[in-house]
């Protein structure tokens, strides 16, 4: 009976020692990443990207608006398999497509990877001036 009590007794030691999956672990902080923050400039038929590098459980955040111009001719974001399908005029998944808009808004959370974020101007002779400001939150 001591033996069973003795057995029980470290079996609930340990159990009580395990780690919840779903607590960050105690060293490991927040971190805001900022993947871009200013003024982007585009001429016409042109477009802007910004590549960034997320780990497991990232949260993304993007917002962009006009600041000079009628629009953001079209906006989305995707991984980088996509991206190359985008460029190359492949059929490609692209997240959150948006066109003729005046802000464009995304937040996420996303899986380990690259991904890129994409505004564009499909104007034929007339430039834009976007702001836009983007960041990861993740734990670190």
């Amino acid at each position: 009976m001591k033996r069973l009590f003795n057995f029980l007794l470290i079996v609930f030691i340990f159990s009580c020692n395990k780690k919840n999956p779903n607590e960050p672990e105690q060293n490991k902080q927040f971190y805001l990443i900022d993947i871009y923050h200013g003024t982007i400039s585009l001429g016409p038929r042109s477009y802007w990207y910004v590549k960034f590098y997320t780990e497991e459980g990232d949260s993304i955040y993007f917002e962009a608006i006009v600041n000079n111009g009628n629009d953001i001719s079209y906006a989305f974001w995707c991984d980088s398999i996509n991206f190359e399908r985008w460029k190359n005029n492949e059929n490609a998944q692209l997240r959150n497509y948006q066109e003729a808009i005046l802000n464009y808004s995304i937040s996420s959370i996303v899986s380990k990877g690259t991904y890129y974020i994409v505004l564009g101007n499909s104007a034929y002779f007339d430039s834009k001036i976007y702001w836009a400001r983007g960041y990861i939150k993740g734990l670190r």
